[in-house]
């Protein structure tokens, strides 16, 4: 498997290659067998466009998840916004690093097969992401 990440924002998360084994390690956790895992920081109008092209909404969102896989295989393109994740982290009173965390576990549960679009789905996604950030949060540091 392939992990790369696109745009980091080394001004804010510090070592790309901690944030690569990280990945790395959540994708071992969820049994997910990418053939490759590509996380690309954008910013705030650049993911609002994405979001109204591909899924036809125009509100901002904080991550995108694409499986431009074939036949079966995985290949997974998760968009974050850094703006989104800077201004909700700021929200929540937590460190930049953990919405980042949460926003790539987000995207990860999505090429694993969870769906939010469903209150009862969102639930059950939302239970997942909240025991694998707590799990992932102490390698932040």
């Amino acid at each position: 498997m392939e992990v790369q990440i696109h745009n980091f924002p080394k001004d804010i998360l510090e070592k790309e290659k901690d944030w690569i084994a990280l990945v790395s390690d959540i994708v071992e956790t969820l049994k997910l067998s990418p053939e490759s895992v590509n996380v690309i920081f954008v910013d705030d109008p650049t993911l609002q466009k994405m979001h109204l092209e591909y899924l036809s909404d125009p509100e901002r969102t904080d991550v995108i998840t694409f499986d431009l896989g074939e036949e079966g295989k995985i290949e997974g393109e998760i968009y974050i916004s850094i703006d989104r994740a800077i201004t909700q982290a700021q929200e929540y009173g937590i460190d930049v690093r953990e919405e980042v965390l949460r926003l790539i576990i987000h995207g990860l549960l999505h090429l694993k097969g969870y769906d939010d679009l469903e209150p009862e789905k969102q639930r059950k996604m939302k239970q997942k992401e909240d025991r694998l950030v707590a799990q992932f949060k102490p390698m932040l540091n």
